[in-house]
């Protein structure tokens, strides 16, 4: 199914768990049961929910449990909808771990972000603490263990975006806390010589509910000034993101492989002025451009896994018909183009 048929949250539903061909395969080769820890979040309910569908096409009956808090108890009743198995606790908490099923297969999505910088102690707790716990517990496990690369050194545009090898130059809380948590996973792995972990650096997933092009959208809309500090912006949509990042277990190693997913490099005036005109409203500019930014360049993942099924016109397209007839929101704002914002 295109993006760019979707009408309304059923579709955008199927769209989105919509399993490829090749993650079909995956599935028949990996019959295995997985579990996904922190997986009720934007991602995880669409990630379970393609790892089913991608099963059932392939006549594949697999366990998948998700562990999460659920602090919106709705999550938990969509996943038991589809047949998953939910374990509701602390990640954080030795004794729940104990609980949880002994896997071999591990989707680690958990992370703080908004709020991390007036949070120390909660902020390190869950981004290096837990990651620790967990990786100590999954010792013979593959963990494809959620990242960012928010710690890459900002870029001219034109370069292209870091690379896996690139250096790492963490800014503030939250750029400290994510090399605490590859760390964790790192010193876990190396203690364990059975565990195989993939360090997979997601740039701004876009979905139609949330994300960088629906707050730039509705930003447009409301005719709220849209700062470009920040010039430019990786854009893949969430389920091309979700496809990688379970096809990814067979790229787990140890020491842990690394993996970029972020989509195309795209300026962010341009994407405005594109918004613009589907919106039938001109976005307002303030603060000088910047020249450089936070940029991933992830040819490896496209090399290993193919093109994406969602171009950034379809993205762009997409978003904007959603946020003209008032499509849902999930008010999960990202920051992004806003002036001065702070995690």
């Amino acid at each position: 199914m295109k993006l760019t048929d979707v009408q309304n949250d059923q579709q955008l539903w199927e769209c989105m768990t919509e399993p490829t061909d090749a993650l079909m395969e995956f599935s028949a080769r990996m019959p295995e049961p997985v579990v996904v820890l922190g997986g009720s979040g934007k991602m995880g309910r669409e990630l379970t929910g393609m790892l089913r569908r991608a099963d059932e096409a392939a006549g594949i009956q697999r366990k998948i449990t998700v562990a999460s808090t659920f602090s919106n108890p709705d999550d938990k009743t969509q996943l038991e909808s589809q047949g998953i198995e939910t374990m509701q606790g602390d990640l954080g908490d030795e004794a729940f771990l104990d609980t949880l099923p002994d896997l071999s297969l591990v989707i680690y999505m958990l992370g703080f972000k908004f709020g991390s910088s007036q949070d120390f102690r909660r902020t390190f707790h869950l981004n290096a603490v837990t990651p620790y716990l967990v990786g100590r517990k999954y010792s013979n496990a593959r963990i494809v263990m959620f990242s960012s690369g928010n710690f890459y050194p900002r870029l001219l545009p034109d370069h292209g975006g870091c690379r896996e090898a690139s250096e790492i130059t963490p800014n503030g809380v939250y750029g400290w806390s994510l090399v605490a948590r590859e760390s964790a996973f790192s010193t876990t792995a190396l203690q364990s010589p059975n565990q195989q972990v993939c360090m997979y650096r997601l740039m701004y997933a876009q979905h139609l509910c949330y994300g960088v092009l629906v707050d730039l959208a509705k930003m447009i809309q409301n005719d709220e000034p849209i700062s470009l500090a920040i010039p430019a912006v990786n854009l893949v949509s969430q389920r091309d993101a979700n496809d990688v990042a379970l096809r990814s277990l067979e790229y787990t190693a140890n020491p842990p492989s690394i993996l970029n997913i972020g989509g195309s490099v795209v300026s962010v005036r341009d994407v405005c002025e594109q918004l613009g005109l589907l919106l039938g409203h001109t976005p307002t500019f303030i603060e000088p451009e910047g020249e450089t930014a936070l940029l991933a360049n992830d040819e490896l993942s496209q090399e290993m896994y193919g093109p994406y099924r969602d171009s950034v016109e379809d993205l762009i397209q997409s978003v904007a018909r959603w946020v003209q007839r008032d499509g849902t929101y999930w008010n999960k704002p990202t920051k992004f183009g806003v002036v001065n914002h702070a995690y």
